[in-house]
């Protein structure tokens, strides 16, 4: 049982961890733990959360006879095969990007961007059989919240044992690549999100629609304090945090001198990169949010090593896709807008010359109904998923694609009636997808076992879609 002090102060120090280090920065924190692990070379993951559930199933669309599936159970959804951009796989034949997604179809011709099948949150392999029989099912199944933190915490059921994020494993391993940097290795541009999570390392969070500034007191830019007081500022600043930070000062004064100390320096140091790191030469959409995130991530790529870091982790998220209604008028601006952000961030990744140790995935809720609501589709289980970059061994689909038909479907976890329901039971776990990019980053198995404990369960624990 853990001593109830030891937990207040936990919470005291997380507490203080989230107090905004300057303007459009605040970092959240673990306890610092280091691990004694070995690296290899500068890496960067980037996840790309499409939160709300997106229609992975209008993203990627099976061609051949499997269309006529597909079109029979979407009815009014489906995508027109006039705006299919075909593609093929060795193994399983014609499908297609939607013609509003050329930059994923780009990207899979050149076999850098691999389509990762039917995935969602499981606890072990499930048939149809186990659903109906409630046999060890992801918690919530449906639901928003639950499943987004299932999907970015690798577990099957939330409890606080599993309450800490797969990309904050991978976070504890690029903290012990990194040295004694003073900017943590994981950045999130999209809020709040528990797949930073960790107990041994800290996440900075960055707003894109704010530039980062130093701490006030120690900048020389002010309109109210005299110059002859400004000088002095940041100097007296420096005093009160060393004293603060004396052995002999209690928890609480030791705490708060550290945080803002950590805050000053982490805060120097991304003021300087960004700084020399503008990319303005890479153009992107402002307006367009994701984008604008994305350009961001690009810019902390390009100061991976004036940062001093060999490796990265980056969140970002897009909104928008939980298209129970009017599918067919929303889902043209989400796609023209997704497209349009990976476009200009894969072209300032490859302007860098970092394509190779750069790679980002899609992450979404869970995926949406095969079937029509008359309007749009309703909460589903799997989808398809999406890895690019220069490592991704693309080109490809990864795993079997799931039965696009609205009769005898063993894919559909069906209806309580036994009726088609176009709810499509998963056939990879997140946990496998997980253990694939962990892996690729560096993280040993061992460290996998504790961030996934349900990938024991399955006996394929690398997907094979990224090179060494």
């Amino acid at each position: 049982m853990r001593n109830p002090v030891d937990k207040e102060k936990r919470r005291l120090l997380k507490a203080l961890s989230i107090l905004p280090l300057a303007s459009g920065v605040s970092m959240v924190a673990g306890s610092g733990r280091a691990l004694a692990e070995s690296c290899d070379t500068s890496r960067s993951l980037v996840c790309i959360f499409m939160a709300g559930g997106a229609d992975s199933f209008n993203i990627f669309v099976p061609g051949g006879s499997r269309y006529n599936d597909y079109r029979n159970s979407r009815n009014e959804l489906a995508v027109p095969e006039s705006e299919i951009l075909e593609v093929s796989d060795a193994q399983q034949g014609s499908f297609g990007f939607h013609s509003r997604l050329p930059t994923l179809k780009s990207l899979y011709d050149e076999q850098r961007l691999a389509v990762v099948s039917n995935t969602g949150t499981l606890i072990q392999p499930t048939t149809k059989s186990d659903f109906l029989g409630t046999v060890a099912l992801p918690q919530a199944l449906f639901a928003h919240n639950t499943q987004q933190k299932l999907w970015q915490t690798g577990a099957g059921i939330v409890t606080g044992s599993t309450s800490f994020g797969w990309g904050g494993a991978v976070s504890d391993h690029a903290q012990t690549c990194n040295g004694n940097t003073p900017v943590a290795p994981a950045f999130s541009m999209g809020g709040t999100t528990d797949w930073l999570e960790s107990a041994n390392s800290n996440y900075v969070s960055l707003n894109a629609d704010i530039a980062v500034e130093r701490m006030s007191g120690f900048n020389n830019i002010s309109d109210w304090i005299p110059t002859s007081r400004l000088s002095r500022v940041g100097p007296s600043l420096e005093s009160l945090i060393a004293q603060g930070q004396a052995s002999g000062n209690t928890l609480m004064s030791r705490a708060i001198a550290n945080s803002v100390g950590r805050a000053s320096d982490a805060t120097t140091e991304l003021h300087s990169a960004l700084a020399a790191n503008t990319l303005s030469n890479i153009a992107f959409n402002s307006s367009n949010k994701l984008a604008k995130q994305l350009h961001l991530v690009a810019r902390l790529i390009a100061s991976r090593e004036q940062l001093g870091m060999q490796k990265q982790v980056f969140f970002v998220q897009m909104g928008g896709w939980d298209t129970h209604s009017d599918q067919l008028e929303r889902q043209p601006d989400l796609f023209d807008g997704f497209n349009e952000a990976i476009s200009t961030y894969q072209q300032a990744i490859d302007g860098l010359n970092l394509a190779s140790s750069v790679t980002s995935f899609t992450a979404s809720d869970f995926g949406r109904t095969l079937s029509s609501n008359g309007n749009g589709t309703d909460h589903g289980w799997g989808g398809h998923s999406f890895v690019f970059g220069g490592a991704v061994d693309g080109g490809r689909i990864v795993g079997d694609t799931p039965n696009y038909a609205s009769t005898n479907n063993e894919d559909d976890a069906g209806e309580a009636d036994g009726s088609f329901a176009g709810r499509i039971i998963p056939k990879i776990s997140v946990n496998q997808y997980a253990a694939t990019l962990s892996r690729w980053m560096g993280v040993s198995d061992a460290d996998l076992a504790n961030a996934l404990p349900d990938l024991r369960n399955f006996t394929e624990t690398d997907l094979g879609f990224m090179r060494a």
